[in-house]
């Protein structure tokens, strides 16, 4: 087992959490919560139907442990943002106090390749911009630097989004692609942790634990 220590980016004030989903379907969360992670985003929705079928568990039981806890939905692009922003909202239906923004996880760039470039953001935007009037909370962009720079392309009209960046580096800080200019979550590498029987990604929050609460519902 590697400890949240040995994780810890040289150098930064960052928080360690943890993203996960069925995958990861047994999870002793005290074990989680004493290793040093704080909070953790959990799998809620792909595309037009799909719930993962450990959120629920795992959406209550890591409130109940004391750790932070942010949703995300993994968008598929040639379905409605329309009906994938409807099945993530009946699946978390509100957000409570100290909860994470929601986020919308975008990678699968087999799947971008018959929708054209322009559009791309397009429906990035409607997604966002349903589930932020709902749930009355900015949600975050999950993308590589790759993914934004060769399918995305650099879009402007994302600019106001806040990023959690999936670099995997031996760097200090994770690559930032235009149009942003920092990052606020780094998935930065996969691990076994305590609590948790199979490799989990591990990241880190560019801020302090308080800044962490702030960003969260009611912070």
């Amino acid at each position: 087992m590697q400890s949240a220590s040995a994780h810890k980016v040289p150098g930064s004030t960052t928080v360690a959490g943890i993203d996960l989903s069925h995958y990861q379907s047994s999870v002793h969360w005290a074990a989680v919560a004493q290793a040093g992670f704080q909070y953790c985003f959990v799998k809620a929705t792909e595309g037009r139907t799909s719930v993962d079928q450990s959120f629920a568990r795992h959406w209550a039981d890591a409130q109940d442990a004391g750790l932070i806890r942010g949703a995300y939905h993994f968008f598929r692009p040639r379905i409605s943002p329309e009906a994938q922003a409807a099945v993530f909202l009946r699946t978390v239906k509100q957000l409570g106090p100290g909860d994470l923004p929601p986020v919308l996880d975008l990678e699968a760039p087999q799947d971008w390749t018959r929708i054209a470039p322009e559009r791309r953001s397009e429906l990035i935007l409607a997604w966002l911009e349903l589930v932020e009037h709902e749930l009355k909370a900015t949600p975050l962009l999950y993308l590589s630097p790759a993914f934004a720079c060769d399918v995305l392309e650099n879009p402007a009209s994302l600019a106001g989004f806040r990023i959690w960046i999936a670099h995997y580096t031996s760097a200090e800080s994770p690559t930032v692609p235009k149009p942003w200019a920092a990052w606020t979550f780094w998935q930065h590498c996969n691990a076994r942790i305590a609590g948790i029987s199979v490799p989990v990604d591990l990241n880190r929050f560019n801020g302090s634990l308080e800044d962490l609460k702030a960003l969260s519902a009611g912070g």
